[in-house]
């Protein structure tokens, strides 16, 4: 496993109380939690604060999360991440902090990291009646349509659609890779074209071409075409938008000219991610241009959850200064209304999405943050918030220290996430389909 950075100096931190935990600290947005009703507050020059939280994923008695929810009255979005795709805990915990977001802060919208094309019309058979659970294998990123834990997020989704206040649902992934996808996004895009006024874009040799080439990329085949063929495909590609996007729109929504021209654009980005062997990866740039249209355009005035991988989440990472991780486009979009959520652990497994088998944690890193953690011996789920960014190795994505693409130092809690929750152990997600 590659290290991050050098170690900076150890934080101190006084442990009161029976809990053995007291780490006061501020919150690095504008909202100052040293005032919090939190028995567990200290000294304020201490580095983080800490809060046990409620080892039943499944309770619904929230008290637990009040220093949470206070401190997100400013927020609009906030991104839940998670440190791999394949943790029990994080699934789980991931569903209770939905719940208590969705049923007791407003939080009205879910963006799930799936694609932005298959999960609009997903929502359109949401409204028709018809279940998640049911329509998820195949169109629904399959660690959430095929996991135990996944399943449960989306049988709670179903359940909130018959409430008064029904979850709204959405995707933020700008890579199609759905069977909705390979089956209707074409032709439903000649029938948008032509509505717009567009129809000649929509028939000829040069949506021939370019629809023959979109359906490859749909089917995830990334062998790049020859430079002409990619020079018409965008050409085609542009002017499609062009057309879309001027169009008016009655009401913002899936099958309005504006969300259309944002599938033309997913559809850019997922070519010449694909075709360049992702030297221009342009997946993360559209997943935040996703979410922040979604956001502001067809929910507008609602809050949104994101319920993503951390790589996607997290604010302050880019490939290259052309090339940002989603959370980065956000977080300059959004500024403080946008925070993240992020996980980690000390000890266990995780299912490897990849290989598809149980993969241990790696031994913890002597002075690191859950090293610091699990010194105190915790029993329960840990909530955590930084006075500023913590100088210290920490996980950040897929349990390695190491930073995402090519940042020169590791994620921290305070600069790239602005909460953390902690498990002493995780275990594997169980696939059940």
């Amino acid at each position: 496993m590659r290290q991050g950075p050098a170690r900076h100096h150890r934080f101190s931190v006084t442990f009161l109380l029976s809990l053995g935990l007291t780490m006061a600290a501020s919150s690095l947005q504008a909202q100052d939690l040293a005032s919090s009703k939190s028995p567990l507050v200290s000294d304020a020059a201490a580095s983080y604060q800490v809060w046990p939280l409620k080892a039943d994923s499944q309770s619904e008695d929230y008290s637990d999360l009040a220093p949470l929810g206070q401190a997100l009255a400013g927020v609009q979005v906030l991104g839940l991440a998670e440190q791999t795709h394949g943790a029990h805990e994080e699934f789980s915990y991931k569903l209770r902090l939905l719940r208590y977001l969705h049923e007791k802060l407003g939080f009205e919208v879910l963006q799930l990291e799936s694609g932005f094309y298959d999960l609009g019309r997903i929502s359109q058979a949401l409204a028709r009646g018809e279940k998640l659970d049911d329509l998820a294998p195949g169109n629904v990123f399959f660690m959430y349509a095929k996991s135990a834990e996944g399943r449960r997020l989306l049988q709670y989704v179903d359940q909130t659609q018959s409430s008064a206040h029904p979850l709204l649902l959405a995707g933020t992934d700008s890579q199609h890779t759905g069977e909705l996808s390979g089956k209707t996004l074409l032709p439903g895009l000649q029938a948008a074209l032509r509505k717009a006024g567009a129809g000649d874009l929509a028939q000829g040799e040069a949506w021939q071409q370019m629809s023959g080439l979109s359906a490859a990329l749909l089917a995830m085949q990334r062998q790049a075409p020859p430079a002409g063929a990619q020079s018409a495909f965008f050409a085609h590609t542009q002017a499609q938008r062009e057309a879309l996007c001027k169009a008016p729109d009655a009401q913002v929504g899936v099958d309005s000219p504006a969300w259309w021209c944002r599938v033309v654009l997913s559809l850019e980005s997922q070519a010449r991610s694909s075709w360049s062997g992702d030297a221009d990866y342009q997946r993360d740039n559209a997943m935040g241009a996703n979410s922040i249209w979604q956001t502001d355009q067809m929910f507008q005035g609602r809050k949104t959850v994101i319920w993503a991988h951390i790589v996607h989440l997290a604010r302050g990472f880019q490939r290259s200064p052309a090339h940002l991780q989603a959370g980065e486009v956000m977080h300059r979009h959004w500024g403080e209304r946008y925070q993240v959520i992020h996980f980690s652990a000390a000890e266990g497994q995780i299912l490897d999405f990849g290989t598809m088998q149980a993969q241990p944690l790696p031994p913890l890193t002597p002075g690191s943050l859950e090293a610091e953690l699990m010194s105190n011996k915790p029993t329960q789920p840990l909530l955590l918030q930084a006075k500023h960014p913590l100088q210290l190795p920490q996980y950040a994505f897929d349990y390695q220290h190491q930073a995402v693409e090519t940042a020169m130092r590791a994620g921290q809690l305070g600069r790239n996430w602005d909460w953390l929750i902690f498990f002493p152990k995780v275990k594997p997600v169980s696939m059940v389909r």
